[in-house]
């Protein structure tokens, strides 16, 4: 295994300040064949890792740099024939909480890997949220929770007391029944007043016919 940089990649690499190029112009009797390589980029809580595949490469024939504005670029090129050359450029940003002096890069079996340790409050511990975003999480818990206990509390005074006996309505049973029994009260009523009537028609006819009767009688005499 060989290894670009066993010390901070800084201390073997240049920093170009702001504004300059990180390479020079390659030579005019030179022509190139780009190289676009396949690159996994492995995240963590800790640290990231870029790992660059050039089949082909060695490691004389790699360059890592980082810039000021936190620009990290990988290049590199190697020969095919006497003026036909392979190169690949590959740029990178580094996130925010990188720990950029202690970027470290190194080549092993046609692989460039560069490591990327973050800055991390508490070790491996998450970064903390600050207090404004943690409060009304808190609120929402304490809300939910009084909520609960005011349900709870109203089903028990619910249960302790005693059960009302249930009035009759018009759709319960017993209001059913006193139905039923107006209707058979009033057809009673209808009946009797029907046989009144029938009685009082008999009667009216009856007496009816006795005035005939007297009547046909005295002519009959007379």
């Amino acid at each position: 295994m060989s290894s670009i940089s066993t010390h901070p990649i800084h201390s073997h690499l240049r920093c170009k300040p702001r504004g300059q190029e990180m390479d020079t112009k390659p030579p005019a009797d030179r022509s190139y064949t780009e190289l676009n390589p396949l690159v996994d980029w492995v995240r963590g809580r800790t640290s990231d890792g870029i790992l660059i595949h050039l089949p082909g490469f060695k490691r004389e024939q790699v360059k890592v740099q980082i810039d000021n504005h936190g620009t990290l670029r990988t290049s590199g090129e190697r020969p095919l024939d006497a003026k036909q050359w392979s190169r690949f450029w590959k740029d990178f940003q580094l996130p925010d909480n990188c720990k950029v002096n202690d970027v470290r890069a190194k080549f092993e079996d046609e692989m460039l890997q560069v490591h990327i340790p973050k800055l991390v409050v508490g070790g491996n511990a998450a970064l903390p949220q600050p207090a404004e975003a943690r409060e009304p999480q808190s609120k929402e818990k304490a809300a939910n929770k009084q909520e609960i206990e005011d349900d709870k509390s109203i089903d028990e005074k619910k249960a302790a007391q005693p059960a009302s006996p249930k009035k009759m309505t018009a759709d319960g049973g017993g209001d059913r029944s006193g139905g039923m029994s107006s209707i058979y009260m009033r057809l009673g009523e209808a009946r009797k007043t029907l046989l009144t009537n029938v009685a009082v028609a008999f009667l009216v006819l009856f007496v009816l016919g006795l005035y005939l009767k007297y009547k046909f009688t005295k002519a009959e005499t007379s």
